[in-house]
């Protein structure tokens, strides 16, 4: 009997050494605190991980798109008479869109006191007064006198 008693300390003390060495002397609460914990550290890289892959493909996308704009516009620009194709790299960075300058006015600048002292745009007017044929507003008058519309 001392043999059986003997054997089951032993196994006893065995079972408890394996029990409190693999659990290092922590209540179930705290590790299920740092499986959770873990287990969140994994899904958070893994989430920048796939974050990354999908940002990365919508930049290329997007170049790819951006370089066929590019092409179509310049393809069009290309089409039409007169107009010169813009010769900027199609890879890289980009300068942005080309300005050209406002066509100047042929007509000679006009000189303010220049038209007072001859008259102005509106002599015509102005002569006819003088001789005594009437204005337009005078004409409008008129014919709501004698109630014309016409």
């Amino acid at each position: 009997m001392n043999k059986k008693l003997l054997l089951l300390g032993v196994s006893a003390l065995v079972a408890g050494f394996f029990t409190f060495s693999a659990f290092d002397k922590k209540t179930r609460e705290q590790q299920m605190a740092e499986i959770e914990q873990m287990v969140t550290m994994k899904l958070d890289e893994l989430r920048a991980q796939k974050e990354q892959e999908c940002t990365d493909k919508i930049n290329t996308e997007a170049q790819r798109r951006f370089d066929e704009i590019l092409a179509q516009r310049a393809a069009e620009a290309a089409a039409k008479p007169g107009k010169k194709p813009s010769g900027g790299k199609k890879t890289g960075g980009s300068k942005g869109p080309s300005v050209e300058p406002l066509p100047q006015p042929s007509a000679p600048p006009t000189d303010p006191k220049k038209d007072k002292m001859e008259g102005g745009a509106n002599t015509q007017e102005k002569k006819e007064k003088m001789q005594g044929a009437p204005t337009s507003t005078e004409k409008k008058k008129e014919k709501m006198k004698s109630g014309g519309g016409n």
